[in-house]
């Protein structure tokens, strides 16, 4: 494996990692908004994990190439 291959895999892998932290984020953003909603509405806080999942199928709706709207 030459210089350049490893340099191409370590920008791949920092690329991936960098974007799977954004996407952790910003499911613990959703997730501990639903908290608040859930903790408001005297809900069970098992259903502020549906906050973080809807942030993030929002977040992949809108990174996508074939839009909806």
């Amino acid at each position: 494996m030459t210089n350049r291959d490893r340099g191409f895999l370590i920008e791949l892998f920092a690329s991936l990692a960098q974007s799977a932290f954004q996407f952790f984020i910003a499911f613990l953003l959703g997730t501990g908004a639903g908290a608040i909603v859930c903790w408001y509405y005297d809900i069970p806080l098992v259903f502020s994990v549906v906050g973080g999942i809807l942030v993030l199928a929002v977040a992949l709706v809108m990174l996508s190439d074939n839009s909806l709207f």
